[in-house]
């Protein structure tokens, strides 16, 4: 009598460690301790920088133009810094080292791009907001400076990552949240603040904003690993 074939089976959850309480999970959860730290130390840095530029400009009055381009340049510093950060971060995945070079890179032009946005109301004549053209104008420029960064950096986990569409929509609403805390020092400051007192609020809602973003997209890279979409790197002993 011919034995019967045994045919082996899938590798379950269980063996891939993949369930809650396996052995990726510590992995995990390690990695998101990681994400948090390095993103919220570029970001933090990078808004601080921003910041300083930006009360400088403003103690020196500045044309309008060349303000105008100091702090889109200061934008691109904090993106470089932010994508420098969350790069080291991603250095413990096992992921292309060419993305992880260029992640920095596409970052900072995006950042560039949402900062030129973001001023382009306080650089125009006055914008007559009665009108419903204004109000989409206003819809489309904003939707546009949310998907900046995540789109510029989704181009790049798209090849290496089958959901990475989850990026985006992630971090839409990560920087919809964030952005919020830049908005909280206007009450607490007027045209008598002490430069480096207006330098520090800033900066305390720059690094509220860093954890935002970096809790809630630190999620998107914990759900891929628990279910195996990224692997961690193996550490040498």
């Amino acid at each position: 009598m011919k034995p019967e074939r045994i045919v082996p089976l899938p590798p379950s959850a269980r063996s891939l460690g993949l369930e809650a309480g396996g052995k990726l999970q510590p992995e995990a959860r390690a990695f998101y301790r990681r994400w948090l730290g390095w993103t919220v130390a570029g970001e933090a840095a990078g808004f601080t920088a921003a910041a300083i530029t930006g009360a400088l400009a403003a103690t020196h009055d500045l044309p309008t133009v060349p303000e105008f381009a100091l702090l889109v340049g200061a934008g691109s510093i904090e993106g470089a810094l932010l994508g420098a950060g969350q790069a080291i971060a991603m250095m413990r995945l096992q992921l292309p080292p060419r993305m992880l070079l260029r992640w920095p890179v596409v970052t900072r032009v995006a950042a560039a791009l949402a900062w030129l946005i973001g001023l382009l109301p306080s650089s125009i004549p006055p914008i007559p907001w009665s009108s419903p053209v204004t109000w989409l104008l206003a819809a489309l420029l904003g939707s546009a400076l949310l998907l900046s960064i995540p789109t510029a950096q989704y181009l790049l986990l798209r090849s290496v990552i089958h959901t990475a569409g989850r990026w985006i929509w992630v971090n839409v609403l990560a920087w919809s949240l964030g952005i919020c805390w830049t908005f909280a020092p206007s009450p607490l400051i007027n045209a008598s603040t002490p430069l480096l007192s207006l330098i520090g609020i800033y900066a305390m809602a720059g690094l509220l904003m860093a954890t935002t973003v970096a809790v809630i997209t630190g999620l998107c890279w914990f759900s891929w690993l628990r279910t195996g979409v990224v692997r961690t790197v193996s550490r040498v002993a």
